[in-house]
């Protein structure tokens, strides 16, 4: 039998994926994310808003996010050409989408939508979600909607998602949550509705507030590097190795979250808030938040000018900010 050939690249489809990459990653959110929170570990939202090592997407990722973005409009195109339905997926009042914020401005959200007449139940307004996923993930939703009922679908199918939908719903005050879930283009559609637990919203919204205005980092999900969560998490170096966070000002230990609205960031050391471009690379006395470092602490200046630390490995290192040229 003949070998099959190989495949042969195509260097302007890899250069292609390769710009994508490029345009697709950016500098991270200065916000946390209502769409992020209700993660099963609480230090991963903790690293992602201190910015402590880069999330990167290769191209077939923002391929997916792409797929999400264009079949997310195609579905409001096509719940649009029900007789009864209206649904707004721009906020009249500021002709943007319709977004929420709380805790000083740091934790936000945008839903996809608000949307009444859907023939279920057309007299009552509900927040929409329209996600974007793979058949096999969209026939466990059915599943669990036949074994477990509509109303407990959602949470057994994507706590991310369950916890979303709870605080749409807490902030739009509705109490009724629509999520379609599509497969890429919509050819397939599966739904959910789900009511309003006001004591889940609660209690993930008090969630928020401890990662946000802690300096601490919450318990991991597991203490064991190779658990398949931590395994794939882009912070894991971070969280169970022995790599130093990025040096920038959510890393500093002179910084702290301000609650005056707008989300801003305060720096002890200097006495003023941190502009946004600024937070990203930080200044000359930047030292890490101890509480960051693999590492214990065994010594520090009064001033900080210097923090010394016994690392996870048994060796010393001291922070003397950037210019020791140790960090990674």
């Amino acid at each position: 039998m003949a070998p099959l050939p190989r495949s042969i690249p195509d260097p302007t489809l890899e250069a292609a994926d390769r710009a994508l990459e490029v345009k697709g990653n950016r500098k991270p959110g200065p916000r946390l994310g209502m769409g992020v929170i209700g993660d099963e570990c609480a230090r991963k939202p903790f690293y992602q808003i201190r910015w402590v090592a880069p999330v990167f997407f290769d191209a077939t990722s923002i391929k997916r996010f792409d797929d999400g973005h264009r079949t997310e409009d195609l579905m409001a195109e096509r719940l649009r050409l029900v007789q009864g339905v209206t649904l707004l997926t721009v906020d009249p009042e500021t002709g943007r989408q319709f977004g929420f914020k709380d805790h000083g401005g740091h934790f936000r959200g945008f839903c996809d939508g608000k949307i009444i007449g859907i023939l279920q139940a057309p007299k009552t307004w509900h927040v929409w979600e329209g996600k974007t996923t793979n058949e096999d993930k969209q026939k466990k939703l059915e599943k669990l909607k036949a074994d477990l009922g509509e109303k407990n679908a959602l949470r057994a199918w994507d706590f991310t998602y369950f916890v979303q939908a709870q605080l749409y719903m807490h902030y739009t005050g509705f109490d009724r949550h629509y999520l379609t879930c599509a497969s890429p283009g919509g050819r397939s559609t599966v739904s959910v509705r789900t009511e309003a637990d006001p004591a889940e919203a609660m209690r993930h919204i008090a969630k928020a507030r401890r990662v946000i205005f802690s300096d601490v980092p919450p318990e991991r999900v597991s203490s064991d590097p190779s658990f398949f969560k931590c395994r794939f998490c882009d912070f894991s170096e971070v969280c169970h190795g022995s790599r130093l966070p990025q040096r920038n000002c959510r890393t500093c230990a002179f910084s702290e979250a301000v609650e005056d609205g707008e989300g801003s960031w305060r720096c002890a050391r200097h006495e003023d808030k941190i502009p946004l471009d600024f937070q990203y690379t930080g200044c000359g006395e930047h030292r890490f938040n101890p509480n960051l470092v693999p590492g214990e602490q065994i010594d520090a200046a009064p001033d900080a000018s210097f923090i010394s630390y016994q690392m996870r490995d048994g060796s010393y290192w001291t922070d003397e900010g950037p210019q020791d040229g140790k960090s990674t």
